[in-house]
């Protein structure tokens, strides 16, 4: 009988379906850690709205990022429930320094394309990776570095006389380079009043936002600084504003507030350098003072992970040589400050297709890639650092569901980031077909086992 009444629940949870009209509000915080809503007094913070979110829905003790643990390639797993080998954002940036800009580059269907399918209004407000989102309002995320008209290159991007519209409202958007110190505090103010003005004016059934500032504070002031605690309470404030607009527009009753992290954050200190493991592993070679890697490698390090490619044409006898290698050099010199992931590994990781193998380093070191012959360095103006591999507990980020149709009141000991693109589209009551994740089945409120329908569920038999 136990087990009939366990199914009939299952049947049940798997039959319900969101309303038509419920509406989604996915905010992400760049950097959140879940301490910062689970326990905000001890830190000295007041977060009152996270605070108040989780109470009222459900939480995540922790989420476990995507690897690489970074920005972009998290938040397109975000919207999207695959992996980056799956959605091809597999780092921040494209090649150098060049951030990948262009929706057209992410190969997985996403949330906001599953939406408009549908028939539901969207809004994107400085999300990654959406240059030519085809949603009814977007203003995308621009972060690149040395542009000193960054607010003409955000306005050109956004939908057709929109960005104007909003700087009525809100003033004229005070955008530096992004570079600059307060760059990130200046854009989660543009993006605040924009996303609640959408929301407020527009009613969108599905808005996304994306607010930066916790993370560069915590990368250059470091994880629980004055500055990064100032940057989280703000976004906090920033929150309730959304949450004033879903009740100024008459929707706060239908709308359900995702409130999600990309990764976790981890104090640094040092920085190892791969082309000088490379060198040490005969894979790399000194030319007036310079290293130089091998013309058939091709290196990718940024934070606490980093890959590296061999030539197309190059042979498996020559990915074993290279792996084995390194395998011994790190055994000899690094073993506990970098760990070695061969290309199965990252396989089922879902990261870095095509490399022959990558690099995790240890809590507190990041991995760079210069051609200095410095085998390890200072972290420079770099006192926090995430990249590394989801399961060092610091990467651990946050989740909160609150709003119609979710349960209230309820902690979920871990739950994924590949599962939160498939949790959405269930509230909307949108198909997310190609999604490799799993909607969070504990977020949802449980349908009464004795009465569906308004009908008793029949007796079992003895």
């Amino acid at each position: 009988m136990l087990l009939r009444r366990a199914a009939s629940l299952v049947i049940l949870l798997c039959a319900a379906t969101a309303s038509a009209e419920t509406r989604v509000v996915m905010i992400s915080i760049d950097g959140l850690r879940p301490e910062l809503y689970r326990d905000p007094d001890s830190l000295g913070l007041r977060m009152r709205n996270l605070v108040e979110l989780r109470a009222q829905g459900a939480s995540a003790a922790r989420m476990l990022p995507v690897f690489p643990s970074l920005t972009y390639p998290a938040h397109t797993t975000l919207v999207t429930g695959t992996r980056p080998a799956e959605h091809g954002i597999v780092s921040n940036f494209r090649s150098g320094l060049e951030w990948y800009l262009d929706a057209a580059e992410i190969h997985s269907p996403t949330l906001w394309q599953a939406a408009e399918a549908s028939g539901r209004t969207t809004a994107l407000v400085t999300w990654p990776a959406s240059y030519g989102a085809r949603v009814d309002f977007l203003v995308p995320e621009n972060l690149s570095f040395g542009v000193a008209d960054l607010r003409e290159r955000i306005r050109e991007g956004a939908t057709p006389g929109l960005f104007d519209a909003l700087e009525a409202t809100c003033g004229r958007a005070d955008l530096p380079v992004s570079d600059a110190l307060d760059a990130a505090e200046k854009v989660d103010a543009m993006s605040a009043c924009f996303a609640a003005e959408i929301l407020r004016t527009q009613r969108p059934q599905l808005l996304l936002v994306h607010f930066l500032d916790a993370d560069h504070q915590q990368h250059y002031s470091g994880v629980d600084s004055p500055e990064a605690h100032r940057a989280f309470e703000r976004i906090d404030g920033f929150i309730g504003e959304l949450r004033e607009a879903a009740k100024d527009a008459g929707v706060a009753g239908e709308t359900v507030f995702l409130v999600v992290g990309d990764h976790g954050f981890a104090p640094l200190h040092s920085s190892l350098n791969v082309n000088a493991l490379l060198r040490a592993a005969g894979f790399a070679t000194l030319v007036e003072g310079r290293i130089v890697p091998s013309p058939e490698l091709r290196v990718s390090a940024l934070g606490g992970s980093a890959a590296i490619y061999l030539r197309e044409d190059a042979t498996g006898r020559q990915a074993a040589r290279l792996e084995a290698a390194l395998r011994a050099e790190i055994d000899r010199r690094y073993h506990g400050l970098i760990e070695l992931l061969p290309a199965a590994e990252l396989d089922a990781l879902g990261a870095f297709p095509g490399a022959a193998l990558g690099l995790a380093a240890a809590e507190g070191y990041m991995l760079v890639a210069v051609e200095a012959p410095a085998e390890v360095m200072p972290s420079g103006s770099l006192r926090g650092m995430h990249g590394y591999l989801p399961t060092l507990p610091s990467m651990a980020t946050g989740f909160i569901a609150a709003g119609p149709g979710v349960r209230r009141g309820i902690e979920l000991p871990v739950v994924r980031q590949l599962d939160v693109a498939p949790t959405a589209a269930r509230l909307l009551g949108v198909p997310l077909d190609q999604a490799l994740g799993l909607p969070i089945a504990g977020v949802f409120e449980v349908p009464d086992p004795e009465v569906h329908g308004g009908q008793p569920m029949p007796a079992a038999k003895p």
